[in-house]
C-alpha cells in the first residue's frame, strides 16, 4: 500500500524521520527549558502537572524518528505491515505533539506580551 521503489522508501523515511526528530527536539527543548518555570506542560497543568507526559511524548517522537530512518533504509519486504504501522505511529506523534506544542507556544507568547484575557492565558 505505502510501498514504492527503493528511492521512494529512502526519501519518505528521511522526510518522516526529520519531521519526528524536529518535533521531538522541540518538545524536549521546551520540557528542559521550562522545567522550573511554573508554566504548564503542553498538555495543560491538570493533565500533566509534572511534565512527565510531555517528556515521554518528546522522547517517543525522537524514537519514532530513528525508527523511521531504520524502517525505510533497511529492506525488510518479508515483514508485512511494518511500513503501514510506522506510518500510523508517525501520524499519531505528529497529530498529538504538533497541535499541543503550537498551543503551548501561543499561550507563552500571549503571557509574555502581558495579555490578561481568560482565553489568552488559558492553561
Amino acid at each position: 500500500m505505502l510501498e514504492g521503489s527503493r528511492t521512494f522508501d529512502i526519501v519518505w523515511g528521511s522526510v518522516t524521520a526529520t519531521i519526528c526528530f524536529a518535533l521531538g527536539a522541540w518538545v524536549l527543548f521546551a520540557w528542559l527549558r521550562e522545567r522550573g518555570s511554573g508554566l504548564p506542560s503542553m498538555f495543560g497543568a491538570a493533565v500533566d502537572p509534572q511534565r512527565k507526559l510531555m517528556f515521554a511524548w518528546g522522547l517517543f517522537a525522537m524514537i519514532m524518528g530513528g525508527t523511521n530512518f531504520g524502517c525505510r533504509y533497511i529492506d525488510h519486504a518479508y515483514l508485512e505491515g511494518v511500513h503501514e504501522g510506522f506510518f500510523a505511529l508517525t501520524l499519531l506523534v505528529v497529530g498529538i505533539d504538533l497541535p499541543a506544542m503550537l498551543r503551548l507556544t501561543f499561550v507563552r507568547r500571549v503571557r509574555r506580551s502581558g495579555a490578561t484575557s481568560a482565553v489568552a492565558c488559558e492553561t
